[in-house]
């Protein structure tokens, strides 16, 4: 058995220092002479806090170990209850591997398998370790997924063929990766504005104002400040201007820094996405993991004629640092350099531009269609009347159902589907429009549903699920019955595709 690199201990000290480190200038820094009982009580229980969080980060760095035996990883932890992990290398489908600043310091990185596992130990988690090591276990779980493939083939080979295959081994493990996509200096600028992150300075700075407001003693004389910087329209205007300088360059320099070195390459097997200029990050997927694509564009995309291509896979679909989705390729694609993207990477996937429209009728019935959100939403500004807002509540209710009708018609227009050998595409969505495609092969379950008024004009939904995690389902609605049945009976001819053992 193996422990986990020392320096896991001095990382998560690291980390437990800037998750504390607002706190500690709240309560020994701002309010550092305070007599307040909150703050003089609060200083000792988040002392005694940190002293029990240290003690555990030393004592689980001791009984924290893991190994690996005939393919299979054990993860072992707990320190008054002891628990033993099980993880097969079959059942890692991704693989993540970030570069902090803490890392960079140490010449270090760390590396996570995420697996379709359900549970809270369904991923294997290295928080801190050596870049020949992370080299090594990545090399071990390909390789041993490689010898697995390649016997599965040789089973089907004669005795002269297997002889061959065994001397070309170690050639078929050693793949070139071909560069697909690194973005350019006008897709950066495009990004900068499309994707917003300039404006979330703004709820950072009014967060902090709010959460820091009840601990100063002299509250009262800085709401009278606030006060008098609002009673002048000049300070205003200059306050405003520099806010908007602030968050755009704000903006600016977190999609530089966050997208500037973004690489998309792949080999035979697997996709690899490496991104991140201070904090790098690296990930890759089996091609055969992939259950389907989505090709995703909000309203600002659209203007600017861009895009994001999601990897629809059965591992979990983490998120680092909470903010970039890691089954995401790329989340500012031009649209068409995301079609031809998608087709190099994955060349039995084919984009069609020719899709079959919805039926006329099925604009009058999205439109007849009941809003029950608009219903509720309704009935709520009628009860309860806020006062804050600047309309009364029926103009307010009539920009609501405004704003579902246009959303509705765009539906309508922007609703597209086609059927063509093994695979199924369609485009739908109003305000934001997305693209699903997949393969009959990674339907797991098929049905389409008629309302009754759906029943009057023949027409009706179609709903696919693929395996995910969480399930993924998608439902096109009021599409002719006709189509809807081809669709099932496309659907029956899975067999063709999956083999039954």
């Amino acid at each position: 058995m193996m422990r986990y690199h020392p320096l896991t201990m001095l990382y998560r000290l690291f980390h437990l220092l800037k998750n504390s480190l607002f706190i500690i200038i709240i309560l020994f820094v701002v309010n550092h002479d305070s007599d307040m009982w909150m703050m003089k009580y609060g200083r000792y229980i988040f002392i005694v806090v940190i002293i029990m969080m240290i003690f555990n980060i030393i004592v689980s760095w001791f009984v924290e170990k893991y190994e690996w035996k005939e393919k299979v990883f054990y993860i072992h932890k707990g320190i008054f209850v002891k628990e033993t992990s099980t993880i097969p290398f079959s059942r890692i489908q991704n693989i993540t591997r970030k570069t902090e600043i803490f890392h960079k310091i140490f010449g270090l990185t760390s590396l996570t398998f995420e697996t379709a596992m359900d549970g809270l130990d369904d991923s294997i988690h290295f928080k801190v370790i050596t870049k020949k090591h992370a080299d090594e276990l990545i090399d071990l779980i390909k390789v041993e997924k490689d010898i697995v493939s390649e016997n599965d083939e040789t089973n089907e080979l004669n005795d002269g063929e297997m002889i061959e295959q065994v001397n070309t081994k170690n050639t078929k493990l050693t793949k070139e990766r071909t560069l697909h996509f690194t973005p350019r200096q006008k897709d950066l600028w495009k990004a900068s504005f499309t994707s917003l992150s300039f404006l979330a300075i703004i709820p950072i700075i009014a967060g902090g104002f709010e959460y820091v407001q009840p601990f100063l003693e002299d509250r009262y004389e800085l709401e009278g400040v606030v006060q008098t910087f609002l009673d002048s329209s000049w300070i205003i205007g200059v306050v405003i201007t520099f806010a908007v300088i602030i968050s755009v360059c704000f903006g600016i320099a977190t999609t530089f820094i966050r997208y500037g070195k973004y690489e998309i390459s792949s080999d035979t097997t697997h996709i690899y996405i490496e991104r991140g200029v201070l904090n790098e990050s690296y990930f890759s997927i089996e091609k055969n993991k992939i259950q389907g694509l989505e090709i995703q564009q909000t309203v600002l995309k659209r203007l600017f004629g861009l895009a994001e291509v999601k990897i629809i896979s059965s591992a979990k679909a983490g998120e680092e640092d909470g903010k970039v989705n890691v089954n995401s390729l790329y989340p500012f694609l031009p649209l068409q350099e995301a079609y031809e993207l998608i087709e190099e990477i994955l060349p039995n996937y084919q984009i069609h531009d020719q899709l079959e429209k919805l039926p006329r009728v099925a604009l009058f019935l999205k439109l007849i269609r009941p809003s029950w959100f608009w219903l509720l939403a309704t009935v709520a500004l009628i009860y309860f009347k806020p006062s804050f807002l600047f309309l009364s509540w029926w103009a307010l209710s009539l920009i609501l159902l405004f704003i579902i009708v246009i959303n509705r018609v765009l539906d309508y227009f922007h609703t597209r589907y086609i059927l063509e050998g093994d695979q199924v595409q369609w485009w739908k969505g109003g305000l934001t429009s997305r693209m699903f495609i997949t393969k009959r092969k990674n339907v797991v379950e098929m049905s389409y549903s008629q309302s009754r008024l759906q029943k009057r004009f023949q027409v009706s939904s179609v709903t696919t699920i693929n395996r995910s995690t969480p399930i993924h389902m998608e439902t096109i609605q009021d599409i002719p019955l006709p189509y809807a049945l081809s669709i099932q009976d496309w659907y029956y001819k899975r067999s063709e595709d999956v083999e039954v053992i």
